[in-house]
């Protein structure tokens, strides 16, 4: 709800009008249902044009129903409620439905009261001054749907509830079951002396209760239990008096001091009684509106306005704050720009200041770097012939019988080398280019220890030596330079049985070349 709100309750023969800032009511006034009365209201309406208005009607012609529905959700639901609202109330402009409650049986159906104003003629200057000014109309609300509030705020727990409420327009009654209206009937108070008031009451509360009867709200055993708020010693006489003819129990509340808890001044009360339920409005009790929407058009477009202007505000707030913090981060980066620069001109200055007491050197800087250079180029390839004996010493654990005679080592780009050959030295300026093609060659004689004779079997420890040198993941190839024994077919015999040297066993020697995979691939470190 607005800050600030005009809350109009009309009957048939005058309108209450009162400005309600926040919860609290500013002023009020009073119009005749005549046309000076619409004149007044017309200029009342021009000061608060800007206001939302919030209508009730207190009327004589009301219908009320009660139905129960299936259950149904979203559009399903306002469908169905549209069709009902047609086939009870398709000739009256203003009708709702008002939501009750829900059964908890298995059908869980929904129960409606559908609610509509039959006569609405004692309206239409009002109305015709609201739209003449195009003042936003939130709602129009029956006066016995906002009466509900007041039983349920003051905790009346009695299930079948007859509020008798005696009001600027006449004696309305309201009933209620389980603290929710059902039906309400409103009888004019004309002509009625004081000391026949509670004649009137019983009469008319008779009327209502029969009413109920035909109506199947109650039935026969039902216990009514019938609410009168006072202001006066005349209720309690008139509630005693109802007590004993009709055998009702009768409940006599302080309306003068719940219109105090409510916030509202107890002597408005006295002169107005309809501004208690104006003020129960103003407290954020709204019940369901029976207004059309082309008559509520304007509010509903001054709510999408001030939604755009809420938004835009909040656009423009966030688009300040970044803007905010962005020159901020601006201003910090360029101190610390400034802070830094500053910090690098001492150093500099620094640096300047202690290379001034250098002492000269007689090999120019350049010339320096390229040694340097040459020296970490130089070192990559400071290589030891470890990795190459740990290749072989594997190889020889599981070939006890093979004692290595001699051992070359090389470190070479060019595979193909001899054993009589000289590595070449690489070239310093192409090492970058020769590092990842630099080998480490062996070249290995050896012989079988304790040989007999038996050629056979030292070729085949001499393939099981190669091949178990092989399976090194770092050896590239071996090659068997020499074998232990010559076995080409031209090879040719010599020696004589009868030398007395026949019996010595010649040695079983044989010869390999292994060439370990570039540096580069082996993880050797330069």
């Amino acid at each position: 709800m607005a800050i600030s709100k005009l809350i109009l309750c009309a009957s048939n023969h005058h309108l209450t009008a009162g400005v309600w800032f926040g919860t609290r009511l500013h002023y009020y006034e009073t119009f005749a249902n005549t046309e000076d009365g619409y004149q007044a209201f017309d200029a009342f309406i021009k000061k608060n044009a800007k206001m939302n208005v919030y209508l009730i009607a207190d009327a004589i012609e009301e219908e009320y129903r009660l139905e129960s529905l299936p259950h149904t959700t979203g559009g399903t639901r306002a469908e169905l409620l549209e069709r009902k609202l047609n086939q009870f109330n398709r000739n009256n402009l203003f009708r709702t439905a008002h939501f009750i409650s829900q059964d908890k049986d298995k059908r869980r159906d929904d129960n409606f009261l559908f609610v509509a104003l039959n006569n609405a003629d004692f309206l239409q200057g009002w109305m015709g001054v609201i739209q003449g000014n195009q003042v936003p109309l939130v709602g129009l609300y029956l006066l016995p749907m906002i009466s509900q509030y007041t039983v349920q705020q003051m905790k009346l727990m009695a299930p079948n509830i007859l509020l008798c409420e005696r009001l600027s327009s006449g004696l309305r009654q309201t009933y209620l079951h389980n603290g929710h209206l059902r039906m309400s009937r409103l009888a004019p108070i004309v002509d009625v002396k004081p000391n026949q008031m509670a004649y009137f009451y019983l009469v008319e509360i008779e009327k209502t209760r029969l009413y109920l009867l035909s109506q199947r709200f109650i039935t026969d055993h039902t216990e009514l239990q019938l609410v009168m708020p006072s202001s006066d010693n005349q209720s309690e006489v008139i509630g005693r008096s109802i007590s004993q003819e009709q055998g009702m129990e009768c409940k006599i509340v302080d309306s003068l001091a719940y219109a105090k808890h409510i916030n509202i001044a107890p002597d408005l009360v006295l002169k107005h009684p309809e501004l208690l339920h104006m003020q129960l409005l103003a407290n954020g009790n709204i019940p369901a509106n029976l207004a059309p929407d082309q008559l509520t058009k304007a509010y509903h477009l001054n709510k999408l306005r001030q939604a755009i202007y809420i938004a835009a505000a909040a656009v423009a707030l966030i688009g300040i704050g970044i803007a905010s913090y962005s020159f901020l981060q601006a201003n910090w980066d360029a101190r610390e720009t400034e802070q830094l620069a500053l910090q690098t001109h001492a150093q500099q200055q620094r640096y300047e200041e202690v290379a001034s007491n250098f002492p000269t050197t007689p090999i120019p800087s350049a010339e320096l770097k390229t040694a340097v250079d040459l020296a970490a180029s130089v070192k990559q390839y400071n290589i030891t012939p470890e990795e190459m004996m740990r290749v072989l010493s594997g190889a020889l654990e599981t070939s006890p019988e093979i004692a290595i005679e001699r051992l070359r080592w090389m470190q070479t780009d060019n595979v193909e080398v001899q054993d009589a050959e000289k590595a070449r030295e690489p070239n310093a300026n192409n090492a970058t280019s020769q590092a990842a093609t630099l080998r480490q060659i062996a070249f290995v004689s050896a012989s079988l220890s304790n040989f007999n004779g038996d050629y056979r079997g030292a070729l085949n420890s001499v393939n099981q030596f190669v091949a178990q040198i092989k399976n090194n993941p770092k050896v590239e190839q071996v090659m068997v330079l020499q074998e232990p024994v010559n076995a080409s077919s031209f090879a040719s015999l010599q020696g004589s049985t009868l030398d007395e040297n026949t019996s010595e066993q010649v040695p079983a020697m044989f010869k390999l070349k292994v060439v370990l995979k570039p540096m580069v691939e082996t993880g050797v470190a330069r």
